[in-house]
């Protein structure tokens, strides 16, 4: 692909300099597909005076002094939308990538060259009437950003199924391109695979939506079934619920870790046997890719794109808030034989290492770019 080919990301923030998914998908995948040399890109973001790029990579980078208009979140982002399409003046032919609402302003002018990557497409999955009610502006902005757009990114899963029943005239307009990680430096050979207790990891906000109230019924219900001894439960993160089941659970082979760092999580995920995630709803957790990529085999629900990095080869796929399945998943993970459970360990890592690297993101990415390039001459 020719240097010609300019790309433009539209972000309001780079991780770390802004903390949350949007932003890290963003430095990972520019910085990956800069590595390429393949294409010429921009990034316009809202970290004024800074360059948060290495200077190497040959990034453009175009920090916009973003102004707060109102106590309104959404009409800050239409407010900052506006700034990006006047930076966007600089960049007449490019191709726009947009993350989140990014890109609106004027996206019926543009849409045509706009690649809208809307994440996990969370106001699509409220569970409580608050929150549905609360969706409801963002359900409609979206609606008319995906009418606009000429490309609709979707993680996979049951995030394309949401998006083709919410985009009229869908066709050819969603392109499936997941999450990705960069790969442990070095792979971690898993050798015990009859460890006992069996330690099993949880990863994850301390939030409703997360599920811990269906791990922590499943622990007391194994736990209450003879399996005391035989497991034990490491849970990882923090949030809203933290002080309320690390005070509340008296289980002994329940430990709460808190927060973690990158060196203790890594230990933590060659350590554990087995990694649990009965989360009521998601986009396409990294988090998963992350423990596959130190060959645990996975428990998941099945929601957003879960079932994309895992099936019945490498995990199992549970039903949303159903104790009995996730309890069920772990008990008959319990009794495989250590080949069995060799053979789902070589199938997380192999898969994360096949599909899900962001070189291998990053190239389909580039086929994509060099697509729509090809359609406008």
């Amino acid at each position: 692909m020719s240097q010609s080919v300019q790309v433009v990301f539209c972000t309001d923030g780079v991780y770390p300099q802004l903390v949350g998914g949007i932003q890290k998908h963003t430095r990972l995948l520019v910085e990956e597909l800069a590595r390429t040399k393949e294409i010429s890109i921009a990034v316009i973001h809202q970290h004024h005076g800074q360059n948060v790029f290495d200077a190497s990579l040959n990034i453009t980078e175009i920090g916009i002094k973003r102004n707060k208009h109102s106590s309104n979140y959404l009409l800050n982002e239409y407010y900052y939308s506006k700034q990006v399409y006047e930076a966007l003046k600089q960049f007449p032919d490019a191709i726009i990538y947009a993350q989140g609402m990014a890109v609106w302003h004027n996206i019926d002018e543009i849409g045509s060259r706009v690649i809208l990557n809307p994440h996990g497409l969370e106001f699509y999955q409220a569970l409580s009437v608050s929150d549905k009610l609360k969706a409801i502006p963002f359900k409609f902005v979206f609606g008319y950003l995906f009418s606009k757009a000429a490309k609709v990114v979707s993680l996979g899963g049951r995030l394309t199924q949401l998006l083709r029943s919410n985009i009229k005239n869908h066709n050819n307009k969603i392109v499936v391109l997941p999450n990705a990680i960069n790969l442990p430096a070095q792979k971690f050979e898993r050798t015990s695979f009859d460890q006992r207790p069996l330690k099993i990891l949880f990863v994850g906000r301390f939030a409703a939506n997360k599920g811990i109230h269906v791990l922590m019924d499943a622990a007391a219900q194994l736990n209450n079934g003879g399996y005391k001894n035989e497991l034990e439960f490491h849970l990882v993160g923090k949030g809203p619920l933290f002080e309320h089941f690390s005070t509340t659970v008296k289980e002994q082979n329940v430990v709460f870790h808190g927060f973690a760092d990158d060196d203790k999580l890594n230990s933590l995920y060659k350590d554990c046997d087995v990694f649990v995630l009965p989360t009521l709803f998601e986009g396409m957790p990294t988090v998963v890719l992350e423990a596959m990529s130190y060959s645990l085999p996975i428990v998941v629900t099945d929601t957003g794109a879960t079932t994309v990095m895992v099936d019945s080869l490498n995990g199992y796929i549970i039903e949303k808030s159903d104790v009995k399945s996730l309890k069920d998943a772990i008990s008959m993970y319990f009794v495989l034989n250590e080949q069995a459970k060799k053979r789902m360990a070589e199938q997380s890592y192999s898969r994360v290492k096949e599909k899900f690297t962001w070189p291998v993101i990053a190239q389909q990415h580039l086929e994509l770019f060099q697509q729509m390039a090809e359609q406008k001459t």
